[in-house]
């Protein structure tokens, strides 16, 4: 999850939250402070009920065109004793202005008279509907939680995006950091300190790496030269040996596998040179290749090399597959995957090569599907393995597209072993 996706949900969860607690709060306040004018009144009103009764003034009409009920009723002494003199309730009384009943806040009062007889005065007057206030404050909270939802987190994307410029452009420099390639300072976020620190840190890492990659340079080129020199100068004494006319048979045979050997270690040698090579980005030069013409180069000269196991090839090209990489890798990793087929075809037998505008496949028939898990890294041998392979040429596949943005897979149908290789998104740019 984005950070900036990260801080607008926790700030709407807080907002959601905090408004909840505040509509509740606002709907008790109001509540309250409504009653509270409604029962003023209440008492005023009694108050003049009450004066006009003891005084023996007539009462006016309980239907006097106003929404206000009351009436007097007398009462023991023992009711009037064992109930609250003041009491107020909320209830549905009859209005009969409106010839329906309403919601109303009803006072009850009691009170006696010169003679000592008891009365209880009880006055309604309409109120509110809570339903309806209810339904008001609820809209209104909804219209006040988007407008302030939308306001502090349109202000918020801004702020933080604003104040995250350093950060995303370290990010870009790291995206685009190669080691072995001059590059900018790191970008600094000189305002804030913790940016700053992180600039330096990164600055100190790039720094260290570079280091230790002009290192692993020169101790991968010095180790290649020192192992060619001795197995080139042993398998230049081995042919003169070979070469001698007092050898016997036995002695010739164990020679030749010596050679054998020795020649296996060199092409070891160089192929392990070359994968650290590709994934140490030592192929910089890029331009647009034709996968097309690669294929069919690689095909024809694959073709006279094992005509002897009569190996036919077959090619369709939908599309051509056109894609940036260095023109050197793009040879090596077509004549690694044409070159694992034919080894791999029993005579007689056929190659297929696909192509389309999102990729290409190799296919080459076998027997039993290969491990999809393993196929692909280092020193991996099927059983069907030939004795003088080093195991590296699908690692060298597998590292070659993972740097240009290609994906390569692996999958058997049809009694065809199927090498994939496919247009991807991310780009390593070597």
């Amino acid at each position: 999850m984005k950070l900036l996706l990260k801080i607008t949900a926790w700030l709407a969860l807080a907002l959601t939250i905090l408004l909840t607690g505040w509509a509740f709060c606002f709907y008790i306040a109001t509540v309250d402070e409504i009653n509270d004018e409604t029962d003023d009144s209440l008492i005023d009103y009694s108050d003049g009920l009450i004066i006009r009764k003891l005084a023996g003034v007539e009462l006016p009409s309980d239907d006097n065109g106003t929404n206000n009920t009351y009436y007097i009723k007398e009462v023991t002494e023992e009711y009037a004793m064992s109930h609250p003199w003041i009491s107020f309730e909320n209830q549905e009384v009859f209005i009969a202005a409106k010839s329906e009943f309403e919601s109303a806040r009803v006072l009850n009062r009691i009170f006696r008279d010169r003679d000592d007889c008891f009365f209880e005065l009880t006055v309604a007057v309409p109120t509110f509907e809570k339903e309806d206030i209810q339904r008001s404050i609820l809209w209104w909270i909804i219209a006040l939680y988007v407008a302030l939802l939308l306001s502090v987190l349109f202000i918020s994307v801004l702020v933080v995006s604003y104040n995250m410029r350093p950060l995303k452009a370290m990010l870009r420099w790291l995206d685009e950091y190669n080691p072995g390639k001059p590059m900018p300072p790191v970008p600094s976020g000189d305002n804030v300190t913790e940016f700053r620190r992180l600039s330096e840190t990164i600055q100190n890492a790039a720094s260290r790496f570079e280091v230790q990659y002009q290192e692993q340079k020169r101790f991968i080129g010095n180790a290649s030269h020192e192992l060619q020199t001795p197995l080139a100068s042993c398998i230049g004494r081995i042919e003169m040996l070979l070469d001698s006319p007092d050898l016997s048979e036995m002695q010739a045979s164990e020679l030749v596998k010596v050679h054998r050997e020795l020649q296996g270690l060199i092409n070891l040698n160089k192929t392990l040179l070359l994968l650290t090579r590709i994934e140490n980005g030592q192929f910089p030069d890029t331009s647009k290749i034709d996968f097309s013409s690669v294929l069919s180069d690689a095909e024809a000269m694959f073709s006279e090399i094992y005509a002897g196991k009569g190996v036919r090839v077959s090619m369709s090209v939908d599309e051509p597959f056109i894609w940036e990489m260095n023109p050197q890798l793009a040879l090596i990793l077509v004549r690694n995957l044409l070159k694992n087929a034919f080894v791999h075809s029993s005579s007689g037998s056929e190659v297929q090569v696909r192509m389309g505008r999102g990729g290409f496949s190799v296919a080459n028939p076998g027997d039993r599907p290969l491990d999809s898990g393993k196929i692909f890294t280092r020193f991996y041998h099927s059983q069907s393995a030939n004795e003088g392979s080093t195991g590296l040429g699908l690692a060298i596949v597998s590292s070659i597209c993972g740097g240009y943005g290609l994906s390569v897979d692996y999958s058997f149908a049809g009694g065809m072993h199927i090498f994939s290789v496919k247009a991807g998104i991310h780009h390593k740019n070597f």
